[in-house]
């Protein structure tokens, strides 16, 4: 469209604005009053100090005024008779600036008439407004220089423009770096015909002019916006026939828009782990606030923000009242609000991946339950005699590994007494086990851990301890490196990478060096040397894959720790991981958690399931009761049977059904996977 034709829409805009509407009642549509949202308290408490007359003489749609205005100096665009440029005034305060431009002469001067009652209304001693009759497309014309404004608004009215790429331009150019645009107007849901645009009825409702939702998100990004989000929507019923008639299939809506002038946005939300947390120190606004339509801060609760709406939050004005933590050093794929919280509140032990959860995901998916995906039911039936005891001594752990599902730490409190430790052994000689498999955080950290171990070995064919053998080498623990020589313990130590940036990685800072210090010693006891004194290593996956084969990864492991640091071991044991605890608050975080369940699903080994260590022994949580294994545990899925180890200190444990789980598959997944390592040599050969 050029100019002159620019000017003759403009002046048929003037004369419906002007001449032939009186009032909004005269509107033929309900474009220009479209929003049924009740504004904001701020603005509803600044209304009741507005004319009588401004309020009747207002054509907008919405409330498009953004909290946290003290100080700004704001621009409204096309103001009419000057309600919202009043409104703004209050919020300002003395310290702040309100600029209104509007092409209508009648509309200005109505606003001019009222601004010594509304100063005085407010208590102002002089006027913090001006009003400026001018094209908004030429804001340089009125003298309003670049970067000088911290907020444009505008209500319902640059659809009216005929040159948006104009307004838009001159938009970027007046707002500061971290400047808002804050608006409401009508957007369709494809380009209205340009024969529509002379049309002025169709022009003054707002509705020829309206602009397609994607060419505004394209304008925006060729002026250095490149987001923008929907703070209120509402879709517009036209309600008059002859227009709908005319308009067709061509549907329209109300927005209300934020945008902030901001260097570094990207075209789509992207995800990079950040959170902001809102202080609660707008004073309209104390206990939240909405940045989107869907997304509101509560004052105090840390929420999942894409890179865009923490680079806006850290540049605009609202940068006061947030904390916005992280960076883009680490990017995890497109930014899905909903599951980037609850991979936020599972990280943060707000909540925890629970049965539910695991059962819901699993039919979202399409994964038939374990169960019913094992024909022969049998195998979910426990051996008639078990072989292994295992046994978990506690939660405390002087580490907290990415990888362990059981969430051990050094801030948990929980350990088995030495009572439940001698019920342990009673049932352990009562049933016949063979086998005593000592775990739990950090086993040594339990107060009577050497008496069991020692009165273990006098009845157990074998005990094993899985340590994570970086406690053996503090001082109040070093002494447990001999005990278990004397008692030619088994040990069990994680290592899920052979050299110290991978390791560290999963377990933490220095775990690689200090693991492989203890492991020296222990070499130096005959560990990994003496037959009689075996040491495995541990391999967890520390991703949504499967592990590659044991045996390869262990001649491989063998050679590269014997070559560089000149340690020995004897197994080393490839594990699946479990989709529980911190390890999948990691793959919830980095967007992999549905991958990693289908990819379990996809490799079910039905020839594994005889062999999956439920089968063949019963787990002992802290407090002696009983569960097929860990993950039970964790899952709270009780045995079939006997609740209590107390419960089979005088008669052994029967056979039993196993209860069974989405995790199930993580052990019948490739070549299986136990607390013993793979439970088959070769998969898909």
């Amino acid at each position: 469209m050029g100019f002159d034709e620019g000017r003759d829409v403009r002046e048929l805009v003037r004369e419906y604005y002007g001449k032939t509407l009186q009032g909004s009642d005269d509107l033929k549509t309900d474009a220009c009053c479209c929003t049924s949202h009740t504004p904001p308290k701020y603005v509803i408490d600044v209304m009741g100090e507005i004319d009588d007359e401004i309020m009747a003489h207002f054509y907008g749609c919405g409330s498009p005024i953004p909290p946290a205005l003290e100080g700004a100096t704001v621009l409204d665009l096309g103001c009419g008779t000057g309600r919202d440029v009043y409104i703004c005034s209050k919020l300002v305060g003395p310290a702040g600036r309100v600029i209104g431009v509007d092409m209508t002469e009648q509309q200005l001067a109505f606003a001019r008439s009222h601004e010594a009652a509304q100063m005085e209304r407010f208590g102002f001693t002089r006027s913090n407004v001006e009003f400026h009759c001018g094209f908004i497309e030429d804001l340089s014309a009125l003298g309003i220089e670049d970067e000088s404004v911290d907020v444009v608004v505008s209500n319902c009215v640059i659809n009216l423009s005929p040159f948006k790429d104009q307004v838009f331009k001159e938009i970027c150019r007046v707002l500061k770096p971290g400047g808002e645009l804050y608006f409401s107007d009508i957007f369709s849901d494809r380009r209205v015909p340009p024969k529509f645009y002379d049309d002025p009825v169709l022009r003054g409702e707002c509705l020829s002019g309206a602009l397609y939702i994607e060419d505004f998100r394209r304008i925006l990004a060729k002026h250095g916006v490149a987001t923008f989000y929907d703070v209120e929507t509402e879709p517009l019923h036209v309600g008059d026939f002859q227009i709908e008639t005319k308009l067709g299939c061509i549907g329209f809506a109300s927005h209300t828009v934020r945008a902030v002038k901001c260097s570094d946005l990207e075209d789509r939300e992207e995800n990079y782990g950040q959170t902001a947390t809102y202080l609660g120190t707008m004073p309209e606004n104390k206990r939240y606030f909405d940045l989107t339509e869907d997304l509101r801060f509560i004052k105090g609760r840390a929420v999942a923000v894409s890179g865009n709406m923490a680079s806006m939050l850290r540049a605009s004005r609202y940068a006061a009242h947030f904390e916005v933590t992280g960076n883009r050093d680490r990017h995890v794929g497109p930014y899905d609000r909903e599951a980037a919280q609850e991979a936020l509140e599972l990280k943060r032990g707000k909540r925890q991946m629970g049965l539910a959860d695991l059962e819901e995901a699993c039919r979202e998916l399409g994964i038939e339950p374990f169960e019913q995906r094992v024909h022969d039911k049998e195998l979910l039936r426990s051996a008639p005699e078990l072989a292994t005891m295992q046994v978990n001594v506690g939660y405390r752990c002087n580490l907290a590994c990415s990888h362990c599902f059981l969430e051990s730490g050094p801030r948990r409190t929980e350990v088995m007494s030495r009572d439940t430790m001698e019920a342990v052994l009673a049932a352990f000689a009562t049933g016949g086990f063979r086998t005593l498999d000592i775990t739990g955080g950090s086993p040594e950290m339990n107060p009577d851990l050497e008496w069991f171990v020692r009165a273990a070995s006098e009845v157990a064919d074998e005990v094993i301890v899985r340590s994570n053998l970086t406690i053996l080498d503090m001082p109040e623990y070093r002494h447990f490196k001999r005990v278990y020589a004397d008692c030619k313990v088994h040990l069990v130590t994680s290592l899920p990478y052979f050299n110290e940036q991978g390791c560290d990685l999963q377990r933490g800072r220095n775990v690689f060096d200090c693991v492989v210090k203890v492991l020296r010693e222990l070499n130096e006891l005959g560990y990994g040397v003496d037959p009689a004194l075996k040491i495995d290593v541990a391999y967890n996956v520390s991703g949504p894959f499967l592990p590659p084969d044991q045996r390869e990864l262990e001649e491989f492991y063998a050679f590269e720790l014997e070559r560089e640091q000149h340690v020995k071991f004897d197994n080393l044991f490839a594990f699946n991981n479990y989709a529980l605890g911190r390890f999948a608050n990691e793959l919830k975080f980095e967007g992999k958690f549905d991958y990693y369940m289908n990819l379990l699903a996809e490799n079910y080994n039905a020839a594994v399931v005889a062999r999956m260590m439920c089968r063949s022994q019963v787990n002992v949580d802290f407090d002696g009761r009983l569960y097929d294994c860990e993950v039970n545990h964790v899952l709270g899925l009780p045995l079939d049977g006997p609740r209590n180890v107390r419960d089979i200190v005088d008669e052994p444990l029967g056979v039993r059904t196993v209860a069974t789980s989405p995790i199930c598959y993580s052990c019948a997944a490739g070549c299986g996977s136990s607390c013993g390592g793979s439970l088959m040599d070769k998969y898909g050969e």
